[in-house]
């Protein structure tokens, strides 16, 4: 069993090396995969050492954090403290900035009103399931089933509304109704 990390085959010291230098700046896997016209699946592979990159790429990484090719493969090279960053990554940091914040804000979207008024209703009298009722609230509002299911569920709708088990009625789903 090899202890020294030097053993490694040098894809795998070069993966660890990429990822060491990809925290101290604080890039995800995304990110950094995005600056460099990739996918996050393949910096992953690279850094786990699942893949042998060549040279063009290694220089390509390397010039990417303001090192040369053969700082970034050295194991005894001191790795950057991340202190003062190359211009390129705090541009990609700044326009990621800017683009989370043009990003348009969507306000909470509250379903307890609509769900109210549809129980003021008759729609519940029969017994329905979460798939109907969402469809019945479509127009309104569109949320997630499993939020309608939660307000369902609990105080005050839990003291007016009966869950028929999917096992009592023979279906599949459980419904719900008035009681």
């Amino acid at each position: 069993m090899k202890n020294n990390t030097h053993d490694e085959p040098a894809r795998i010291q070069f993966g660890k090396r990429l990822r060491q230098y990809r925290q101290i700046y604080q890039l995800s896997q995304e990110k950094f995969a995005a600056a460099m016209g990739t996918k996050g699946a393949y910096i992953s592979q690279v850094e786990d050492g699942e893949i042998n990159i060549g040279i063009d790429n290694i220089e390509k990484y390397a010039s990417f954090f303001g090192v040369k090719y053969y700082e970034m493969v050295n194991p005894y090279h001191a790795l950057p403290t991340g202190t003062s960053e190359p211009s390129n990554i705090r541009d990609l940091k700044d326009e990621l900035k800017k683009y989370k914040a043009n990003l348009p804000k969507n306000p909470r979207i509250k379903l307890a009103p609509f769900l109210d008024e549809l129980l003021a209703t008759n729609f519940l009298k029969k017994p329905r399931s979460i798939a109907e009722i969402a469809a019945a609230l479509k127009d309104k509002v569109v949320v997630p089933h499993n939020k309608i299911t939660v307000l369902l569920t609990k105080h005050p709708r839990n003291k007016f509304i009966r869950v028929i088990a999917a096992e009592e009625w023979g279906g599949k789903v459980n419904k719900y109704v008035l009681i």
